[in-house]
């Protein structure tokens, strides 16, 4: 890829930030001095591509740098006395752990014992079928004609 120069490059990374905060295309060409919604996608997209990140990871970048901007609030909230917010700063925790497949993944083992309910399917059956025999009577193929 060819070298950009440094106004191009600031102009790609207020893009990029801009996008992290969570600014629409159309916000983001007003603000950065772009003709229009298109031309700040085309910026944002070759930023991306300038920086080697694509698809699911540049959403993992961008959720992180949001998780990152929401910590830094609510835990100098935290250090400032505001112990409600601690469980805020757990959550952001949480969500960053399961955004970046921190924790292990969790298994669970489940043992079933079988009934000691009969569970011959075909027994069960079969006796049905003598007992509504025994209602219906003889089937026309079993009487003898005279």
């Amino acid at each position: 890829m060819r070298s950009v120069d440094p106004a191009t490059a600031a102009r790609h990374r207020q893009v990029v930030e801009l996008r992290i905060a969570g600014r629409t295309f159309d916000e983001i060409a007003v603000e950065v001095g772009y003709a229009g919604r298109q031309s700040a996608k085309k910026g944002y997209d070759t930023a991306l591509r300038r920086w080697a990140i694509e698809g699911v990871e540049q959403q993992r970048i961008i959720q992180s740098a949001r998780l990152d901007a929401l910590w830094q609030v609510t835990y100098r909230a935290v250090q400032a006395g505001d112990l409600g917010q601690v469980a805020n700063c757990l959550r952001i925790e949480k969500r960053r752990a399961e955004l970046w497949g921190l924790d292990q993944p969790k298994s669970h083992h489940v043992h079933v014992e079988p009934t000691t309910t009969n569970t011959k399917a075909g027994d069960m059956v079969i006796k049905k079928l003598h007992e509504l025999r025994g209602r219906q009577g003889p089937l026309p193929e079993d009487s003898v004609p005279d």
